[in-house]
């Protein structure tokens, strides 16, 4: 069966907003202080100007100059679109000439460009530059199949290689023509490698059900870190398992960078089931087998983080109960020390006969403050000890062991 191959992504590409355009392609707004910056001429410029016979052409030379290094683009313009610069420049370099025109020949304003090219080490984008391009275009697909990602690459390539930015539109061309590649090189590879009952394994994640879609239970995420929740995610990582194996067995051949197949599965999130019904079927598993592999990515950062966020929780809730129990103890043992106190008058008690058994002085003794806590106080101040935080939040600790 013949593969209908796709060409373009669609008849234009849209890759960037039109601010974005205007911002990359658009001739530039100088306010003063930038003409006075732009429009300086180096040594090395002059002597470029000196080449220029005409006052005009000089004029036209100046504002190209400026606008390249501004841009390192080159525009074609008219007086009333230029006609600030324009007066900036004739009073700054011509004060005795009124300017009221900037049209020049065509050839003139190619000579002009190879000028200024020359100074800064540019090169024009001419077909055998285009060509690598493609090539760059095709290698960057690979990567990554968002259309702004291989148009930034490109630009990329284009400043570091000090080559002229080439039209939008040939942009345009050149990152939907390696997309269309990209796609059809990923729809062969399914068609080589996809069996019958993994076509049918994918195709359920999409089938119509009574309730929601297979796919849109498992796009949901845990709300939280409560049970239920972990729970819940528990059993879309047991749903998604099967379809788990046949990602590994599948995706390596495909040669998708972690990028890319995050890119891919983004889109399973971003088109409806309903859409991805009505997209190219082979792109669409390629999306759900990124989606799979991408999903269960999540699912083990998320039981991770919710074992993470739990041990967490009982840390806290330990230290803050340790805290609690020193406080109690603290108040505990001053109470005891004052029942301490008294207990040691007994023996500077003179009411108290020396003939008087032990056994009854100890007796008074604890009826005051209890044995064990009489032994606590009296370790205390024989030892200087300290109420251990650490072992009381370990205590706490056994008691959340379950």
């Amino acid at each position: 069966m013949l593969v209908r191959k796709i060409t373009t992504i669609q008849e234009r590409l849209r890759i960037l907003g039109d601010d974005e355009i205007e911002a990359l392609y658009g001739r530039p707004r100088f306010t003063h202080e930038e003409r006075m910056e732009y429009f300086a001429l180096s040594p090395t410029e002059k002597a470029a100007l000196e080449q220029l016979h005409s006052i005009k052409s000089q004029v036209c030379f100046i504002l190209q100059l400026g606008y390249f290094k501004a841009r390192h683009l080159f525009f074609t313009f008219t007086f009333q679109e230029v006609k600030e610069d324009a007066k900036y420049i004739q009073e700054h370099y011509f004060p005795d000439v009124q300017i009221v025109d900037v049209a020049i020949a065509k050839v003139t304003r190619l000579k002009q460009q190879r000028l200024i090219r020359a100074l800064f080490n540019y090169r024009h984008c001419d077909a055998r530059e285009r060509q690598t391009l493609a090539v760059k275009a095709q290698q960057a697909a690979r990567v990554c199949g968002k259309p702004v990602y291989v148009f930034r690459d490109l630009l990329h390539y284009l400043q570091e290689s000090c080559i002229v930015l080439p039209s939008y539109r040939f942009m345009q061309e050149t990152v939907s023509r390696a997309l269309g590649e990209e796609q059809n090189r990923l729809i062969t590879l399914m068609r080589d490698h996809l069996t019958p009952p993994d076509i049918e394994a994918l195709r359920q994640l999409l089938a119509d059900s009574p309730g929601l879609y297979e796919v849109t239970q498992l796009k949901r995420e845990p709300r939280d870190f409560s049970a239920g929740e972990i729970k819940r995610e528990i059993r879309r990582g047991e749903q998604i398992q099967p379809l788990y194996r046949l990602v590994q067995r599948l995706l390596p051949r495909l040669q998708i960078s972690n990028e890319g197949v995050k890119y891919y599965a983004s889109l399973v999130g971003y088109y409806s089931v309903y859409k991805l019904k009505r997209l190219n079927q082979w792109m669409v598993y390629v999306y759900l087998l990124c989606f799979v592999y991408h999903r269960t990515q999540r699912f083990h950062d998320n039981l991770i983080n919710s074992l993470l966020y739990n041990v967490r929780r009982y840390g806290d809730e330990a230290k803050a109960a340790a805290k609690e129990k020193v406080y109690e103890c603290h108040i505990e043992s001053h109470q005891n020390l004052k029942k301490a106190g008294r207990v040691l008058k007994l023996f500077t008690d003179d009411s108290i006969a020396a003939s008087t058994p032990f056994q009854d002085v100890q007796a008074t003794a604890f009826a005051i403050l209890e044995r064990h806590k009489l032994a606590v106080i009296a370790d205390q101040i024989a030892t200087s000890a300290k109420f251990d935080e650490a072992t009381f939040q370990w205590g706490h600790v056994d008691e959340l062991a379950r």
